[in-house]
C-alpha cells in the first residue's frame, strides 16, 4: 500500500472509529485499525465483535494494500500532525512507514487477513430518515433504558415501524419509566415493517458519529444485524434478541385526572425540592382544585428535614396525592420542548403520562413510588 491522505479527513474517519477499539487481551487484533485502499481511497475500520464501524475517503492511492496497526497510536501520529497531507506506505513485514514534510515514524502492524470481517449487508431493506432527527429521537430515549443483565431484551432501544404507515418508533424503557419518540417519514420507495432492539452502545454510536452530518441515513435491517450509513460511514452491529415488551398497554387514552404546568418552573422546583428527598429519591405531588388549582410539592428527610412549594397549574379531574421518584420525573420532564406540559392520570397507583400539548411525537410513562 502507498497512498498521499488528507491529514484532517483521515484524522475525522480515525475519530468515527476509534472508540469501538477496546483493549483485548484474548484477542489482541481487536486493539487495532484496518487500513485498506482500494483504487479511489482509503478505508479505516474498527470492531469490537459487536459493533463495526467503518469510514470512506477518497485520497490518491499509488498502490493498494491493507494492513492493521495499533488504534491508540496510529491515532495519536495523525490527531498530533500539522501537515495537510500524509504519506502512508506498508513495508516489509507489516510496518506502516508514516510521513509528512517533516515528520517520520515507522509502526509496527499485523498482517490484514487476521483482521475480524466486518459484515456487509443487502440494502433491500433499508429505510430513509434524516440523520439530525433520527439522532435528536435516539438522544431523547437512550438514558432510559436498563442496566438488568436478567432482561436484556430492555438493554436496547428499540425501533420499530408498521406496515402501512409513515412514522418510526423509537422506544426505551427500564420498567420504572418509558419514552417514546415518535419520527414521521415522507414518501416510502418501499413498504415494509419491522421492528428491531439496537443495543443502548450502538446507539450512542451512531448518535456520536452521525448527530453533525447532513443528509438522510440509510437504516438497514438484516437477521440480527443492524446498519446504519451516511457519507461513506457505517455502523454494522448486532442486534438484541428477544421480545420488546409490549409497552403500548402501559400507555392508556383516557384519564381520570390531567394537569397542565409551566415545564421550566415544575422542573427547578422538582430539583429543589429534592435536596431534602430520602434514600429513595421520592418526592410528593399533592394536586388540589381549591378556589384556585395548586401542586404542593414536597420531600422529607429524617435526617435534613422536610420542604415544600406551591405551583399554580391549570387541573381536571379530582384531587390526587402521589410519590415519585424525582430523577424519573425530572428526565420527563427535560426531554419535552415546550414551555407548558401536561400530567395524565388515571390513578395513584398507575402510571402516570407526561406529554406536551404541542407535540405528539415524544411520550413519557413514569410509575409513581407506592407507599
Amino acid at each position: 500500500m502507498e497512498t498521499i491522505c488528507n491529514t484532517q479527513k483521515l484524522k475525522e474517519s480515525l475519530e468515527h472509529t476509534e472508540r469501538v477499539v477496546t483493549r483485548h487481551l484474548t484477542l489482541p487484533i481487536l486493539n487495532n485499525f484496518l487500513i485498506k485502499t482500494d483504487k479511489n481511497g482509503i478505508t479505516v475500520s474498527s470492531t469490537n465483535l459487536e459493533i463495526g464501524v467503518s469510514s470512506w475517503f477518497p485520497c490518491k492511492v499509488i498502490r493498494e494494500g491493507e494492513i492493521t496497526v495499533p488504534a491508540k497510536i496510529f491515532y495519536g501520529i495523525i490527531s498530533s500532525l500539522g501537515s495537510d497531507k500524509v504519506f502512508l506506505e506498508i513495508k516489509k513485514d507489516n510496518v506502516l512507514n508514516i510521513s509528512t514534510d517533516n515528520y517520520k515514524a515507522s509502526l509496527k502492524g499485523e498482517n490484514a487477513k487476521d483482521f475480524p470481517i466486518i459484515p456487509k449487508l443487502k440494502k433491500e431493506n433499508a429505510v430513509n430518515v434524516d440523520s439530525k432527527v433520527f439522532c435528536g429521537a435516539l438522544s431523547d430515549v437512550v438514558s432510559f433504558v436498563s442496566n438488568s443483565e436478567t432482561r436484556p431484551e430492555i438493554t436496547g432501544v428499540l425501533v420499530s415501524k408498521e406496515e402501512g404507515e409513515k412514522e418510526i418508533k423509537i422506544v426505551a424503557t427500564d420498567s420504572f419509566r418509558l419514552g417514546e419518540k415518535i419520527i414521521k417519514l415522507g414518501n416510502l420507495e418501499k413498504d415494509f415493517g419491522f421492528s428491531v432492539i439496537v443495543p443502548s452502545k450502538t446507539a450512542t454510536e451512531i448518535i456520536r458519529i452521525f448527530s453533525e452530518m447532513d443528509g438522510n441515513l440509510n437504516l438497514v435491517m438484516e437477521k440480527n444485524q443492524f446498519c446504519v450509513e451516511l457519507n461513506k460511514t457505517e455502523i454494522v452491529s448486532r442486534l438484541i434478541e428477544g421480545n420488546y415488551p409490549d409497552y403500548k398497554r402501559l400507555m392508556p387514552s383516557s384519564f381520570n385526572m390531567s394537569v397542565n404546568i409551566k415545564k421550566e418552573e415544575f422542573l427547578r422546583t422538582i430539583r429543589l425540592i429534592s435536596l431534602f428527598s430520602s434514600r429513595v429519591n421520592d418526592i410528593g405531588l399533592a394536586f388540589n382544585k381549591g378556589k384556585e388549582a395548586k401542586v404542593r410539592i414536597y420531600a422529607t428527610d429524617a435526617d435534613l428535614g422536610e420542604n415544600r412549594s406551591e405551583l399554580n397549574i391549570d387541573m381536571t379531574g379530582e384531587d390526587m396525592e402521589i410519590r415519585f421518584n424525582w430523577r424519573y420525573l425530572a428526565d420527563g420532564v427535560a426531554g419535552l420542548n415546550s414551555e407548558t406540559i401536561s400530567l395524565n392520570f388515571i390513578d395513584e397507583s398507575r402510571p402516570c403520562l407526561i406529554k406536551s400539548p404541542q407535540d405528539d411525537t415524544f411520550a413519557y410513562i413514569v410509575m409513581p413510588i407506592r407507599v
